[in-house]
């Protein structure tokens, strides 16, 4: 279990199963899987088998939501995705429906590919967000954590013994839920990278005053810049400096 930044008597905790099997699909609106899901809207879906190895998200929860906002639009980085760290979230009905006498059974899963990149462009347009704090965002994240009953998504609350006294255990339902209480943590150090080319701009910052993600991204920038503002200049005098000398 990870401690929040803020204090050290709350703890965050989710054992995500790790996938045994994957399978890739790409399925049209209407078409039954196995298992009893049936596809509402078209598009690429994973289905697979969780297994019995567990990963603690919140033994790094830095890198797991860096890992999210980051993974790049195609079903193998989903699927790469989920087999480090599991599926968001085994139920989600929005764009996939289950059959009315079937039930997810066991250890099976369904993840609709547009449905994931939905979940991660709002986790990234949270992560950009760069305005003050008021309560309209506050309960926007909250609402993150606790959807609709129907969604049946939710952080329950445990208090626990320690020799210290006690402390409180926050445990999401799910994946999901466990990417977003990570956010909420460290929300006063997401950034994202202002090198345009970065490959993984969404990043934690060390610093308040960080605008890159690494020295390499802050180093082409300003090369970038200066070629801007200086390359012109520096092409002619290096082609003047190449020419021979009149008279020889």
């Amino acid at each position: 279990m990870a401690k929040l930044p803020s204090t050290g008597r709350v703890t965050q905790s989710y054992l995500a199963r790790k996938p045994a099997s994957i399978q890739l699909h790409s399925a049209q609106a209407g078409e039954e899987l196995p298992g009893g899901w049936k596809v509402t809207t078209a598009g690429n879906i994973i289905t697979g088998q969780l297994g019995r190895e567990r990963v603690q998200t919140f033994a790094r929860p830095d890198r797991v939501i860096e890992d999210f906002a980051n993974t790049s639009g195609s079903p193998g980085e989903i699927a790469r995705f989920t087999r480090r760290y599991g599926v968001l979230h085994r139920d989600d009905v929005e764009w996939l429906e289950v059959a009315p006498a079937e039930r997810v059974q066991g250890d099976s899963f369904c993840i609709h590919c547009g449905q994931w990149f939905e979940n991660q462009a709002r986790l990234r347009k949270q992560w950009e967000w760069r305005g003050k704090p008021d309560n309209s965002v506050a309960k926007t994240l909250a609402g993150h954590l606790t959807l609709a009953p129907s969604v049946e998504r939710a952080v329950r609350a445990f208090v626990r013994p320690d020799k210290r006294g006690f402390q409180l255990e926050l445990q999401p339902d799910d994946l999901l839920g466990a990417l977003w209480l990570a956010f909420i943590g460290f929300s006063d150090r997401t950034r994202k990278c202002q090198n345009p080319t970065c490959a993984a701009p969404y990043f934690l910052a060390s610093r308040r005053d960080q605008k890159f993600c690494n020295e390499q991204c802050s180093r082409l920038v300003a090369n970038r810049r200066w070629w801007d503002q200086h390359g012109a200049e520096w092409r002619r005098d290096h082609k003047q400096a190449k020419q021979p000398k009149g008279g020889k």
